[in-house]
């Protein structure tokens, strides 16, 4: 799957983050928000095995707002140049909704999700609850540190971007979620970003 990008944040002291990302074109990467650390440079690692080569990003990213200027966890970054990698295509609208698999992780109802999250991280839920979010979870396998911003991939098709795992540090145990590409005004923000970028 030549279109999965390693992304990695690095700081003046060295200090780093790693996170993933998909390539929906040869020069937009689509990853998540939050993996933009204040200060980090960002690099793109584009290819497999031993051809795998470290991209800079210079370009400023695009993060999406909605309407009520509100940040959502989704965030396009640029390549200075084409990549030459086949991309991940995104679904068309109106929305292909299948059963999303991905590493074998059945899509699951983010209800009871969401109210554990209004309990138990109130703060959070204010801030990010607003998102439109479908949720995965398997007894045998969840997203860890690095996931953030890979995407979810179905037949082909990008529909969801790794947002985060409710798991309290306990593998398997709560939903992860994932950004819904299927959502009307985030794929319409994608397609806008693409082509006038």
């Amino acid at each position: 799957r030549p279109y999965h990008v390693r992304l990695r944040g690095v700081a003046p002291n060295g200090a780093s983050n790693l996170c993933g990302g998909s390539l929906i074109s040869e020069r937009w990467i689509l990853t998540a928000a939050h993996c933009l650390k204040p200060g980090r440079t960002m690099f793109a690692y584009l290819g497999a095995g031993a051809a795998v080569r470290p991209v800079q990003i210079t370009a400023n990213p695009e993060i999406y707002r909605d309407n009520r200027n509100r940040q959502h966890d989704l965030m396009l970054l640029q390549l200075p140049g084409n990549s030459g990698i086949q991309p991940v295509p995104l679904p068309r609208l109106p929305a292909e909704v299948p059963d999303l698999h991905c590493a074998d992780i059945p899509v699951v109802d983010c209800t009871n999700f969401r109210r554990g999250l209004q309990r138990s991280a109130p703060n959070f839920y204010q801030n990010h609850g607003y998102q439109d979010w479908f949720c995965g979870q398997s007894p045998t396998v969840d997203i860890c540190a690095g996931d953030s911003g890979g995407g979810v991939v179905y037949q082909g098709k990008i529909y969801g971007v790794i947002s985060f795992t409710g798991n309290g540090g306990t593998a398997c145990a709560a939903p992860a979620a994932f950004m819904n590409l299927c959502n009307p005004e985030y794929n319409a923000w994608i397609a806008r970003i693409r082509t006038t970028g």
